[in-house]
């Protein structure tokens, strides 16, 4: 079992400091159910690969899927993350019913305008008695930006827009949407509470060093310093609360039966 340490120092070597702060909570839980992801494994929008490798390692996942428009899968094809790729058009996942064992998405579903098709084609590519793990993030998270304790609703809406979230739920609203796809809830843990989704946003602006590097360079960090590393590890570990009251959290983690 892998630390929280290691996963924050992993992304601080290699993304920008805000991915570290939400990214290492959610390898954590990851983690923490990773006795069930077996059999054949669909990772449901992969994007880049870079959390799959880091969590699972190379390999060990059958298919990353994403959508026909998304290049950042390529990073993915050239670091041989999954066995294979698929691409879609977002509306008919390409394999049969019942095919795999298990899926895994990480904070995808709230970006999806037509997520109840989604859930719909996922339970249906799922086999009997195989598990959905997936994380998505809360209508808490607005609430607890930095940007909305100085600019209210207006903020809002700019972030809800420029992050392309759709769904932004309460537990019981998605709750629903997973049990009217066809699924039983085996857990829900909650995560990214208000101190940590509050610095969080403070350091997307603060990062906008590794945004320029990655424009020029295509790599978020040029230069990783241990030292520094190692202050940022301390500061993010205390920002993170062992808190699991999932209404009150900006993001949730659900492991999903079907």
């Amino acid at each position: 079992m892998k630390s929280i340490n290691y996963y924050i120092k992993k992304y601080l070597e290699n993304r920008p400091m805000f991915m570290a702060i939400i990214r290492g909570q959610e390898a954590m839980l990851f983690q923490k159910y990773n006795k069930l992801v077996k059999g054949k494994i669909l990772d449901f929008g992969c994007g880049e690969g870079f959390f799959t490798e880091l969590v699972f390692g190379k390999g060990k996942i059958n298919v990353g899927l994403d959508l026909f428009n998304n290049k950042r899968v390529e990073e993915a094809k050239k670091e041989n993350v999954y066995k294979k790729i698929s691409l879609y058009d977002g509306d008919t996942i390409p394999y049969p019913d019942n095919y795999f064992n298990t899926i895994v998405s990480n904070c995808v579903l709230e970006h999806i305008p037509d997520v109840k098709s989604s859930l719909k084609e996922i339970q249906r590519v799922l086999k009997p008695g195989g598990f959905f793990i997936t994380s998505v993030m809360a209508d808490q998270w607005e609430d607890n930006l930095f940007g909305t304790k100085l600019f209210g609703n207006g903020y809002k809406k700019y972030m809800r827009k420029t992050q392309f979230h759709h769904n932004l739920f309460s537990v019981e609203k998605w709750q629903k949407y997973f049990k009217n796809a066809g699924f039983n809830i085996q857990s829900t843990d909650g995560y990214l509470y208000k101190k940590s989704a509050f610095y969080l946003d403070i350091f997307h602006y603060l990062s906008i060093g590794s945004l320029v590097s990655y424009k020029l360079f295509s790599k978020w960090i040029l230069f990783s310093i241990p030292f520094l590393n190692e202050i940022k590890t301390r500061f993010i570990k205390k920002v993170i609360t062992d808190e699991n009251n999932p209404d009150k959290a900006s993001a949730l983690f659900y492991v999903l039966k079907k």
